[in-house]
């Protein structure tokens, strides 16, 4: 495969971030709401041993995805990156000794193969490496309007409704992140200390530290069945578009293949559905754990 490099990081980066999704909603649920939405509630988490080990496994999944994005374009990346949800259910279901059944695995399947098909039939380009600002600016922009009033709306619900709100916000607050993390890896690639006086530096860290407190707030509001749906969709929707329409990643499929790609999509998106209203996956946080229980891996 001509991108295979890109593939295999691609994958490795969604077990690690699956890895780091179920220890760190573990984490949150010990952490009191008040502290939800601020800078507050990641300075409780870094008491946790737990949720540290899980930020561990988030910034390795960053690393792979960077070497993943260097090699090959958004389009091709992002997708596989969804796979996180069909790696994550399975461990959060072993993690509370429950077991598994057809609905889950039915699920699991068409997520992967759903995903599988899309990225065979996919010929995504390389686009351009330093589009005009101006370009960046339009495509960002409404992005971060939708984000903020997805925060806005979240932050006055609780439950269910909340975490899907603030999943949502932080899926296009990750969906930026991802290419911006390709633009920077290509201006440090060019020249290191040109690359630190450029905005799109700092703007993927303020982005990163938005994106990962708004997350540990969707994961504290609920199950990550309510939440990591919306940030595992939103996240390559968002980057791909992005991508098509600033860096000109356009995915392009022969004559025939649209109508398969869209049937791609649609078993993936099955697939989701069967996981996120699975009554297993659910029934994963009817017990919270404890305060103490964040002292211990296990």
């Amino acid at each position: 495969m001509q991108y295979g490099t890109s593939v295999i990081c691609a994958l490795l980066a969604a077990v690690m971030f699956a890895f780091a999704a179920v220890m760190q909603q573990e984490s949150t649920q010990t952490v009191t709401t008040e502290k939800s939405l601020s800078p507050a509630l990641l300075l409780e988490l870094l008491h946790r041993p737990k949720w540290v080990l899980g930020g561990g496994s988030m910034i390795t999944g960053f690393g792979l995805q960077a070497v993943a994005l260097a090699f090959g374009p958004v389009a091709l990346v992002q997708p596989i990156i969804v796979l996180e949800l069909a790696f994550a259910i399975p461990f959060a279901i072993l993690r509370r000794h429950r077991r598994a059944g057809l609905r889950e695995w039915a699920g699991i399947v068409a997520v992967m193969v759903g995903i599988a098909i899309f990225e065979l039939l996919a010929n995504p380009s390389g686009g351009v490496q330093n589009p005009p600002t101006i370009q960046w600016i339009e495509s960002l922009v409404p992005v971060g309007v939708v984000a903020v009033a997805c925060v806005f709306v979240g932050s006055t619900r609780h439950g269910p409704t909340r975490a899907m709100f603030l999943g949502s916000a932080a899926g296009l607050a990750f969906g930026v992140l991802s290419v911006l993390t390709k633009a920077v890896t290509h201006l440090l690639s060019t020249d290191v200390l040109k690359a630190f006086v450029t905005w799109q530096v700092y703007v993927a860290v303020g982005v990163g530290i938005c994106a990962l407190i708004v997350s540990q707030s969707a994961y504290q509001a609920g199950p990550l069945a309510y939440s990591m749906p919306f940030v595992g969709v939103l996240e390559p929707v968002v980057a791909v578009i992005i991508g098509d329409t600033v860096l000109g990643e356009a995915v392009r499929l022969a004559e025939g293949e649209f109508a398969v790609e869209l049937a791609a999509a649609a078993v993936a998106l099955l697939g989701i559905v069967l996981l996120t209203t699975s009554q297993t996956v659910l029934s994963i946080y009817e017990e919270q754990p404890t305060e103490s229980a964040t002292a211990s891996f296990s």
